[in-house]
């Protein structure tokens, strides 16, 4: 006779193997609602803080883009002393936090004092422009600002140089007139030979330049 198989107690007392995911979910929830409560509020903040700081970025940069439109307005103001001036236009850049327009009102006031013949004031502002802004086009218009600068204060030798780092990057400016301008200094430092080489260099980088008889016309002047 076969024997009949023995049923376990355990056997018959193991869990339901059918339990649902939603009752695993739910189980699972409030065993563990105190923590799942914590993630669910540190979530809310992290996305509210995010909204706080866009919101305040929003405002900062209204109020820069506002700075610089009546820094704007204030350059653009003719018959004005000058000295009074830029007295309002520096105390404008004092609002000026770190950014992009900070940068473009340290060009502007640059700018004005080269105008006036201010060339070391104006170095020193464009030189604020290279230690702080991470535009390539901010920062080549400051060498450009600083290499006239140089040679308004008649450091020939040293615009030399700085002619020679703006032609050294990619540039968006005319380049024709830094080479010029780098001839011109080469000249006016008495350094025919150097000159007479840009202007012949530009003879073949310019070519098709409406001023190539003016180059040209250099020549022959140097070569004399």
């Amino acid at each position: 006779m076969a024997k009949t198989a023995r049923v376990r107690r355990k056997d018959i007392i193991q869990p339901d193997q059918f339990i649902s995911t939603t009752d695993i979910i739910i189980a699972y929830c409030s065993k563990h609602k105190t923590k799942l409560i914590s993630i669910a509020i540190s979530l809310i903040l992290v996305v509210f803080l995010g909204l706080w700081i866009e919101h305040n970025q929003n405002e900062k940069n209204l109020k820069m883009e506002s700075l610089y439109f009546r820094l704007e307005q204030v350059k653009s103001v003719e018959g004005t002393n000058f000295d009074d001036k830029i007295k309002q236009m520096e105390l404008l850049l004092d609002g000026f936090s770190k950014g992009p327009q900070k940068q473009r009102a340290f060009l502007i006031l640059a700018d004005e004092y080269f105008n006036e013949g201010g060339y070391d004031k104006a170095i020193e502002f464009y030189q604020n422009v290279l230690n702080g802004s991470s535009s390539s086009f901010n920062q080549q218009l400051a060498n450009i600002g600083i290499a006239y600068s140089l040679e308004g204060k008649k450091d020939y030798k040293n615009a030399v140089s700085a002619y020679k780092t703006v032609i050294q990057y990619p540039n968006e400016y005319p380049l024709f007139d830094i080479y010029m301008g780098l001839a011109r200094c080469y000249k006016l430092n008495n350094e025919k030979n150097e000159a007479l080489l840009i202007l012949r260099e530009m003879q073949n980088k310019f070519s098709s330049n409406p001023q190539i008889d003016n180059i040209n016309s250099k020549i022959k002047n140097l070569d004399v």
